[in-house]
């Protein structure tokens, strides 16, 4: 059962015959804990320039859950995710060869968001794919 205050974020990323999906889940009075991993994730692809995928899902789900808080669209998340991606050439390369990744949120009562990020012309674009209100159970 979902409550009203909680953060859950899937992710779901393909790269040819590699997998992996992951659940990111957070209460309201833990959050606290999301801010730092996203702090410990971002220093530590600055000082080792190096990076592997729980980072970059950590790195995003700060973004997601700060974004739907703010009632950003899906295109204005898409844009802070590009800027925060774009900024370490590692991530970059490593996201081009990614095929797929996906992430459903729901933060709080918000609806559910669902992004799919995709590469396009050798860049990284996050691409929304859509979203679609949550039934309450």
């Amino acid at each position: 059962m979902i409550h009203d205050a909680v953060i859950q974020i899937h992710f779901y990323i393909q790269s040819g015959s590699f997998s992996k999906t992951k659940t990111i889940q957070f209460c309201k009075n833990h959050e606290k804990n999301l801010e730092m991993l996203y702090g410990i994730a971002k220093d530590s692809i600055e000082k080792e320039k190096e990076f592997d995928l729980d980072q970059l899902m950590i790195v995003a789900s700060f973004h997601i859950v700060n974004g739907i808080r703010q009632k950003y669209s899906l295109e204005k998340i898409k844009e802070k995710l590009s800027g925060e991606f774009s900024k370490y050439q590692n991530v970059t390369q490593t996201l081009n060869s990614v095929e797929r990744f996906s992430i459903e949120a729901k933060i709080d009562a918000f609806p559910k968001k669902i992004l799919c990020l995709a590469t396009r012309d050798k860049d990284f674009m996050p691409i929304p794919v859509g979203q679609q209100a949550l039934r309450s159970v």
